[in-house]
């Protein structure tokens, strides 16, 4: 809640209305934040967490249409880097499941089928933390999920479906680790992936806690968290799929992505010699 803090600070410091808040807040609100040296990627996430709390709070989210004016013109004259999470291997993967299958404990349950779910999908965090266990149904292939709002589908009118099938491997399917939580988490209705904490049980997790728990997990396999985040698992997805030799098309209808230019962008490879094409010419 950090980028929600961020904005109240400023509207009680220049005596503005943060909830709900005009478009004209949030154009300040950007300007103020770029003014102050913040990078435009982390001034975009704290806009989307502004209309997060809106919806969650029953306003409708402030139009951000300015703001993303603003944020164009700054990454026009400061063009930089982009800041891209390292993506998760399948290797990193399978010994993350693994470990949290030795734990044992309701919270290592939860954050096993998160893990797995999380990369088979390559659902975003907050679509993540928005499942409901009525958006879940195990069929004869794996299970299906109902997402109702993405990114570039605030209001819901674009329901879209993703499925998981079976792993080959029964320590690591991602199918077997959601039927395992969701028997410890119990059959009531609400979120899929509850909170533990004594004042939110039962209380869905926020987005930041995805990122979080990703790098607890990469800690317990005795890996450097430092440059991994919940986007991870999605980018480690495409890579991966990339690799295996899918097309972009196969990848974007489980990703969800319309822009093909922003499909490729997640494709990180760090082995140039892993799927070389070079390897298939006759030199």
């Amino acid at each position: 809640m950090a980028d929600w803090r961020a904005f109240t600070a400023f509207t009680a410091r220049v005596g503005l209305q943060s909830l709900p808040a005009s478009a004209e807040t949030v154009g300040l609100f950007v300007t103020a934040r770029l003014a102050d040296g913040r990078k435009p990627s982390t001034v975009t996430r704290q806009v989307a967490a502004i209309a997060r709390i809106h919806r969650e709070h029953g306003f409708p989210g402030p139009s951000t249409d300015q703001a993303r004016a603003i944020l164009r013109g700054a990454r026009r004259l400061h063009p930089q880097a982009e800041e891209q999470m390292k993506p998760l291997t399948l290797a990193d993967v399978r010994a993350i499941g693994m470990e949290l299958a030795r734990q044992d404990t309701p919270i290592a349950l939860r954050d096993r089928a998160i893990v797995l779910v999380g990369f088979a999908s390559a659902l975003r965090s907050a679509n993540l933390v928005a499942l409901l266990l009525e958006d879940v149904e195990f069929v004869e292939e794996g299970v299906r999920l109902t997402i109702r709002k993405e990114k570039q589908d605030q209001e819901g009118k674009l329901r879209r479906w993703v499925g998981i099938p079976h792993g080959r491997h029964p320590e690591n399917c991602p199918v077997a680790a959601l039927r395992d939580w969701i028997a410890r988490r119990g059959s009531f209705p609400g979120p899929l992936f509850t909170r533990f904490d004594n004042q939110h049980v039962g209380q869905a997790l926020q987005p930041e806690r995805i990122c979080q728990l990703v790098q607890a997990a990469l800690r317990r396999i005795g890996r450097d968290p430092r440059g991994y985040g919940s986007h991870s698992m999605r980018a480690g997805f495409v890579t991966e799929a990339g690799l295996a030799g899918a097309s972009d098309l196969l990848i974007a209808t489980q990703t969800g992505h319309h822009d093909m230019q922003v499909l490729r962008r997640y494709f990180r490879r760090q082995d140039v010699f892993r799927s070389n094409v070079c390897g298939l010419l006759d030199l």
